[in-house]
């Protein structure tokens, strides 16, 4: 008599620990392309954010302030909701100051567009070592400097400390 045959395969607890092997990987393949998602996006936010800074340093020294004239371009603003101009440079001419007044108002609301909730602080700050807040110490003869955060996906406000963090000049 022959002994009765075994018959060959898997039985379901190997093809249970089986799926939850690949389970697992498949998870932590998902969970590195979001996170490398967002780090991109992360990336293209502060590229984006530096260019508005430069584009910023550039309109300063275009609307250099004539003597006795306060600075327009030293301002603050939080929650995205940009400073507004009336004057409307656009039909009629203007004077110098609400010329400017028109151009940092565009740039601000281009700012509050592209950066959800976004608060920006530009102010004079002559602090020898680099602080990552929001004050200031407003020293005529300090370095004009431009902070900015911004709200990202999945947080209710702007980050508490600035995100950038860039002088302008003088």
């Amino acid at each position: 008599m022959r002994a009765p045959a075994l018959v060959s395969g898997f039985s379901l607890i190997e093809v249970l620990v089986a799926m939850l092997v690949v389970g697992t990987g498949a998870l932590a393949m998902v969970m590195l392309q979001l996170h490398a998602l967002r780090s991109s996006h992360d990336s293209a936010l502060h590229a984006r954010a530096t260019l508005m800074a430069l584009e910023l340093a550039e309109l300063r020294a275009a609307l250099a302030s004539a003597p006795g004239m306060a600075d327009p371009t030293l301002f603050a603003f939080d929650g995205g909701r940009a400073p507004g101009s009336h004057a409307a440079c656009n039909d009629a001419p203007c004077s110098a100051a609400d010329f400017a007044s028109a151009a940092i108002a565009d740039w601000s609301a281009r700012l509050a567009r592209e950066f959800p909730g976004a608060r920006v602080t530009v102010c004079r700050d002559g602090s020898q070592t680099p602080q990552q807040s929001w004050s200031c110490d407003h020293a005529p003869a300090a370095p004009v400097i431009f902070r900015l955060s911004w709200r990202r996906p999945g947080m209710a406000s702007a980050a508490a400390l600035p995100m950038l963090t860039l002088a302008l000049g003088h």
